[in-house]
């Protein structure tokens, strides 16, 4: 090129843009440091690759090599109490095919939901559940690694300089709510999913191409398909905010460009229905969203700009300078708790730096910044607007803090990106910012202030002083600048290993030798439910008068683990018609959202126990006393006997006698356990079944109970049982005889994916008993057969398909439109 070409271009380049900044990947020259740059020119992903995979060793070393577990007993009980089971329960289903109906989760549910929603989780269930906690901490350092890495390609695509698309990738990778959430699991997907999305779109942005923003919202939508909500809001402003730096003269095209985003978004969505319709239907009629539990008419009632309170804005405060400030795991003192507090940490050079940001913008870009950084400072201050973010469905943070994270991590590679390239920092800037920031970490109310970990405050006062004087050293020349760039890499390093071993290390972990002793899940349980399982091969539910789990909080899904069928389940969307049914009969308060999650199931009421089928009960407690209900000693394996119960119902057995639901609601709780061992409890306005059996007599139940009354009703329920003669988990056949006509009770929660058929032919099920399986029978022998497909999992498989053929037509397209525009070029 000719000097004088060179001077035109020179002229006419805009000042003060993003069009200003290099190419992606470009080497960018830092004045009197670029010896530096020159001889990592190339290497710049291998070093990155390098830190972090070194400090993923450092700080999950005893996890990968076994003498830890990944499940943790402290305030991350989840890991033990809901994903262990989940993922062992998931994995013994799938030698069968799909998973889509389980008796080990409360009295049987529809497992189908969220079941591909966690493809880590879904490769190491391939491994068998005996290794399952072994592949645990692998599976969780493989994705704070692809974090890293797509967040790196996701900061490439910004056109930032290397040193910059490096240090905040690194930020992402050991944020915490990658590196904490990621003893919840779930998180670490979330995290990983949203920044494919996010490099998916500058890849649509910068080039055209769409593979990447689809296969975001794809995956995201296995996930959990709630979590599109608060991410569209995330992206609905930060689309225009890029737009504007990429192509801000384009402002006609912008509505053109929105729906073809939306579309290609909605291709993502769409090839993911086969699981999200499905989500969606439990999400809608959980207890939790559609039930009595629901949180949505209260928060939706609290004043929009009521301010949030002054210990929640001291736990915002000090959870941005990091996750353990204010203790770790269960030691946490700070609002609500570890998990669902504000969790902004990802690194103190993002407060010290980020105020740094604006000098490196024109006028229209900090307006728009402004704009999008200040729409996510409110639900910052007026919780109104977080209620909001997450749909008016609980009162904590979770997504809203990697949001912000995201927010605070963008900020920073615009900020840090502008001191390297340009070389100015404005010293009043920072010397106010750290100020400030010292501040807040040393005039904490003298209430809150014994919450605080004073070594880790003290560290994090020495980072901003660090960090403010390498920022000023980035603005030096010759070998100060080179030892500032090294001296910076070094202390991020150092600080996120050092805060991520405190959040990954001090806290309460299995150990892998507790994976082999008698404890835990592999107590003598194991050996009793073998016991059971050879001598019985009958349909039977099982109790407990104990938990088998290892953690702080009581594990109630000692059935999944186990491989038995219970009562009880721990989950965060419970089957409606089971939580409807443990309501009516005062089990618990289904207005309560913490009980529908922790649902306790029937192990306390001994007749609806036997009514549901309870056959053995495991005891640990001398106090128990089983044979006060008829219970017999058969066993004993350890510490745990085994006593089988002499009057449990079968299976599926007939009433004759019926009661409406309100007449049965005016009965005391001992009364409708004692009803519902002889008769069936219809809805109000269901005159077909009512029209089943003869009327009960609300007068007999004043009448006296005893065992051997207790006794009599068993044996007339075994006369006119179900007779299994098939049995799989989704599909049970068999027979039953009856003399008169009556109603066939299941002992299975009612969901409409059952169907039934009836000496070949498709009959009615009516919900009977507040929330189970009935059907109207004839007198004389009637063949029986129920079987389960989960609702709108064939209609989403078909919408799959088709978002599947229009995502390769719009690839076909996209890739000749390339291959057109190259001749052309």
């Amino acid at each position: 090129m000719s000097k004088k070409v060179k001077a035109e271009v020179k002229s006419t380049t805009p000042k003060n843009t993003a069009s200003q900044a290099p190419a992606a990947g470009a080497q960018v020259v830092v004045p009197d440091g670029s010896s530096i740059a020159t001889k990592i020119q190339g290497k710049e992903m291998y070093l990155f690759l390098g830190a972090l995979f070194l400090t993923c060793i450092f700080v999950f070393r005893d996890f990968l090599t076994f003498e830890k577990v990944y499940l943790f007993k402290d305030i991350g009980s989840d890991s033990l109490n809901i994903y262990l089971p989940w993922l062992t329960q998931l994995s013994e289903a799938m030698k069968d095919g799909v998973p889509t109906w389980s008796f080990s989760q409360g009295l049987g549910q529809n497992v189908f939901p969220l079941w591909l929603g966690d493809f880590f989780a879904d490769f190491i269930m391939l491994f068998g559940k005996e290794r399952i906690p072994y592949l645990l901490a692998y599976a969780e350092v493989a994705k704070v690694i692809l974090c890293g890495v797509v967040f790196y390609k996701y900061l490439t695509e910004l056109k930032l300089n290397k040193l910059t698309v490096g240090i905040v990738a690194y930020l992402f990778a050991f944020s915490g709510f990658v590196i904490m959430g990621s003893s919840w699991f779930i998180y670490t997907d979330e995290a990983l999913y949203v920044a494919v999305i996010l490099f998916g779109f500058e890849r649509w942005l910068n080039h055209g191409k769409i593979f990447w923003f689809v296969f975001g919202v794809t995956i995201l939508s296995f996930l959990q398909p709630f979590l599109l909500f608060p991410h569209a809001i995330f992206l609905s402003l930060y689309i225009p905010v890029r737009y504007n730096d990429v192509r801000p003269g384009s402002w006609s095209k912008f509505p053109v460009f929105i729906l073809k985003i939306v579309g290609i978004g909605a291709v993502g969505v769409a090839i993911s229905a086969y699981q999200l319709l499905p989500d969606l239907l439990q999400y809608i009629e959980s207890p939790r969203v559609g039930g009595e539990a629901r949180l949505i008419e209260k928060l939706k009632a609290q004043p929009i700009f009521g301010v949030a309170d002054e210990f929640l804005r001291f736990t915002t405060t000090f959870r941005a300078f990091g996750s353990d400030m204010l203790g770790t795991g269960s030691a946490f003192q700070g609002w609500q708790n570890y998990l669902e507090a504000p969790l902004f940490y990802c690194g103190i050079l993002c407060l010290v730096v980020l105020p740094q940001m604006f000098a490196g913008l024109n006028k229209q870009q900090r307006i728009a910044y402004g704009i999008f950084g200040g729409v996510f400072l409110l639900p910052v201050f007026f919780p109104f607007f977080r209620y909001s973010f997450w749909a008016y469905t609980g009162d904590y943070f979770r997504t809203f803090s990697l949001v912000f994270t995201l927010l605070l991590l963008i900020f920073t590679a615009k900020a840090l990106d502008h001191v390297i390239t340009s070389g100015k920092v404005n010293k009043i800037v920072l010397g106010v910012t750290a100020a400030f920031l010292m501040m807040l970490l040393f005039t904490p109310n003298d209430q809150f202030a014994p919450a605080i970990n004073t070594g880790l405050r003290s560290f994090a006062a020495l980072l901003i002083l660090v960090y403010g004087g390498l920022l000023i050293g980035l603005t030096t020349q010759g070998n100060s600048k080179r030892y500032s760039i090294i001296a910076l890499c070094c202390v991020v390093f150092f600080e996120m290993f050092y805060f991520s071993s405190q959040t990954v290390n001090e806290r309460d972990a299995m150990t892998g030798a507790e994976l082999k002793d008698k404890v835990g899940f592999n107590d003598y349980t194991v050996e009793a439910v073998k016991y059971l399982k050879d001598k019985d091969k009958s349909f039977y539910r099982l109790n407990k008068d104990y938990s088998s789990g290892l953690a702080i909080h009581q594990s109630i899904n000692d059935a999944k683990v186990q491989g038995y069928y219970g009562s009880a389940s721990y989950h965060s969307f419970n089957q409606k018609n089971y939580i409807k049914f443990l309501g009516a009969v005062n089990v618990l308060d289904p207005k309560d959202e913490n009980a529908t999650r922790w649902a306790m199931g029937v192990n306390t009421r001994p007749l609806l126990f036997s009514l549901m089928g309870g056959k053995y009960w495991l005891i640990r407690r001398r106090e128990t006393q089983p044979g006060n209900f008829g219970y017999d000693s058969v066993a004993k394996f350890g510490n745990v006997a085994v006593y089988q119960n002499r009057y449990a119902y079968p299976f599926g057995f007939a009433y004759d006698t019926v009661l409406d639901e309100q007449s049965f609601s005016k009965l005391s709780i001992f009364r409708k356990d004692l009803y519902l061992l002889r008769g069936c409890v219809v809805a109000n306005d269901d005159a077909d079944m009512m029209s089943a059996g003869k009327q009960f007599n609300l007068a007999d139940t004043a009448t006296g109970f005893s065992m051997e009354e207790y006794g009599k009703y068993a044996d007339l329920a075994r006369k006119k049982s179900f007779t299994m003669t098939q049995f799989k988990e989704s599909d049970i056949a068999g027979t039953i005889t009856l003399d008169n006509p009556g109603v066939l009770f299941f002992s299975i929660p009612y969901d409409e994916g059952w169907k039934a058929y009836v000496n070949g032919k498709e009959a009615k099920i009516s919900k009977v008993n507040f929330g189970f399986i009935g059907l109207k029978m004839g007198a004389g022998k009637s063949e029986v057969k129920l079987q389960f497909e989960p609702r709108l999992m064939k209609k989403g498989a078909m919408i799959s398909l088709a978002g599947l053929a229009i995502f390769g037509v719009l690839i076909f397209l996209n890739l000749k439109k390339k291959s057109v525009d190259a001749e052309v070029a």
